[in-house]
């Protein structure tokens, strides 16, 4: 079996995982448009009602600040805005792609939410792209893993403690063992799915030094940042603590030291604010 029929056969085996993931492929196939409106998001989202439910308790979390509590998800749209809510959107979205969702699930998704949050922060702080874009980036730029769990179930958790006390990226265990990687499983389904062309280059090149074309400003900053934002994640074991220490390529995104200590205790503050609300 060739590399693509093995990527083939891996999203295959989660398409179809769960009666939510209809509508999360009808909500991404809407959100491609960016002159769709607020109303035909609420209506397509309001058709399913566990997933309404888990896009509003993040949209009620502390992360954005609201003062009173969001009841519907027009008012989501029209209070935190149309952009930030497709993030959003795209966020819940990957937690109905599991096909279960115990501590090694968790640990994933919690790894995914806080790389979104920190890419969030160094976008404010480098101005490079905007909060929203990063936040979407980041917590879909590890996508492929969801769908190489979920096809090898039984094998991936023991290749990830391996990654986890290697010196050898993820990208390389991968190939070693699967024969293709999570950026390129990412990649295919962000190509199936109509994602923007900023949130496909993210998920397949996030792992990639430097960035193949570098006249892409736009893409070799946004992966700019979700890179680092892995980095820190890593290092502060936010999802899984790495036992090899990580190198920070923070010099990429105009970042120094100072700079960089104050943004990942911003870092710590939120997204622990944020997990214990989701997870309560």
């Amino acid at each position: 079996m060739d590399k693509k029929d093995k990527i083939e056969e891996i999203f295959s085996k989660t398409i179809d995982i769960s009666p939510h993931s209809q509508v999360v492929i009808k909500v991404i196939n809407l959100l491609r448009n960016e002159y769709v409106s607020i109303d035909e998001i609420d209506e397509c989202l309001s058709r399913d009602k566990g997933f309404t439910a888990r896009f509003l308790k993040i949209a009620n979390s502390p992360y954005y600040g609201m003062r009173k509590k969001i009841k519907t998800v027009k008012d989501a749209l029209i209070l935190i805005g149309l952009d930030t809510a497709k993030a959003l959107i795209l966020a819940t979205s990957t937690r109905y792609l599991y096909k279960q969702f115990g501590s090694f699930e968790q640990k994933l998704w919690e790894h995914s939410l806080g790389v979104g949050i920190c890419s969030s922060l160094l976008s404010v702080t480098t101005g490079f792209v905007t909060p929203e874009l990063g936040l979407a980036c980041g917590i879909l730029h590890d996508i492929g893993k969801i769908f190489i769990y979920n096809a090898k179930s039984e094998i991936y958790p023991k290749i990830y403690e391996e990654i986890l006390n290697s010196e050898k990226s993820s990208v390389e265990l991968e190939d070693k063992i699967l024969g293709c990687n999570h950026t390129e499983v990412g990649a295919f389904v962000a190509e199936k799915w109509n994602y923007s062309d900023e949130i496909k280059n993210a998920i397949q090149y996030h792992h990639t030094y430097p960035y193949p074309n570098p006249e892409e400003r736009l893409y070799r900053d946004i992966c700019n940042i979700i890179r680092v934002s892995n980095q820190i994640c890593w290092e502060l074991g936010i999802g899984f603590r790495r036992n090899i220490p990580s190198s920070i390529d923070s010099e990429d995104i105009n970042l120094d030291e100072n700079s960089l200590n104050n943004l990942k205790k911003l870092f710590l503050n939120q997204f622990k604010e944020q997990k214990n609300f989701l997870f309560e």
